[in-house]
């Protein structure tokens, strides 16, 4: 289990006083995982909201409100660390550095049309933080990074089809890929954080490797063909290479790395859970957009 350490010194309470090691990892993790799914749930609802006050506060609101969200919950964040202290280790700035380029091109990358859709970024670079802690307590170091932020890239691709599903929004892949960027450029903040990270070492085996990398051509061979069937109903072609995930794991699973179990399940099921969609396409009444 990832701990925070905070010092005795705060309010004259220690860490086990104050109950911070006395809740459960699992039930951790779970709430954490069903914050991650209620936020995606949360974040497709949000653009009426998004538009009704992009009418009232004009456009440019939401060219500067993305940013200044984003550097004050990176600075606050900073500041609780520095206060409610983690780790005695230096921050990695590198790592914080490319994180926060990487968040400034998903803001760039939006629709200039539609400037409404900056907020992705801070929406996906904080559901990144949310996966890490639920994470946390089974993985650390790298691969703590890498599949914490798979996952929030999982969840915004979810995003995209349930905007499809919407009779108000609409599938795209540009906005698909700022959630990406957010969820990769969230994910490297935290890491050069240390936040919820002790850095055991970790070992990566060869099969975890050919499984993943299986898992990202499976997905792009759904995602990417879909944005054409627009208005039609999605053929289930497109998501047979996903379909074929489960049995590949099931079968190598044993020949998986052990320290990285939990990361590969937890990207798996996000992944895999995508068929679900051109499946809904065939029901009665439902359009895709």
């Amino acid at each position: 289990m990832a701990t925070i350490y905070l010092p005795a010194t705060i309010k004259g309470q220690s860490s086990e006083s104050m109950g911070i090691n006395n809740f459960s990892p699992r039930a951790g993790a779970t709430a954490a995982y069903f914050l991650c799914l209620l936020l995606v749930l949360v974040y497709v609802n949000m653009f009426p909201i998004w538009k009704y006050l992009s009418t009232i506060l004009k456009d440019i609101f939401f060219v500067i409100l993305p940013p200044v969200i984003l550097g004050l919950f990176i600075g606050g964040v900073l500041w609780l660390r520095l206060k409610i202290r983690q780790t005695s280790r230096s921050l990695d700035k590198t790592s914080i550095g490319i994180g926060i380029l990487i968040c400034c091109i998903g803001l760039l990358s939006t629709d200039p049309d539609f400037p409404i859709k900056r907020v992705h970024v801070f929406e996906y670079a904080f559901l990144c933080l949310v996966a890490r802690y639920a994470m946390s307590h089974f993985l650390d170091g790298l691969p703590l990074l890498f599949f914490s932020a798979c996952f929030g890239a999982l969840l915004g691709i979810h995003d995209e089809f349930l905007q499809g599903l919407h009779p108000a929004r609409t599938y795209g892949l540009r906005d698909m890929g700022v959630n990406m960027l957010g969820s990769f450029g969230g994910g490297l903040i935290w890491h050069g954080l240390h936040l919820f990270s002790l850095e055991r070492p970790s070992t990566v085996d060869r099969a975890d490797v050919y499984f993943l990398g299986w898992l990202l051509v499976a997905v792009l061979l759904l995602v990417w063909p879909v944005v054409y069937y627009r208005g039609l109903v999605i053929e289930i072609w497109v998501a047979l290479p996903l379909l074929a995930a489960p049995a590949y794991y099931f079968i190598y699973r044993e020949s998986f790395s052990k320290k990285l179990s939990h990361g590969i399940s937890a990207v798996t099921a996000a992944a895999v859970s995508l068929v679900i969609y051109p499946f809904l396409t065939k029901l009665p009444g439902v359009v895709f957009y």
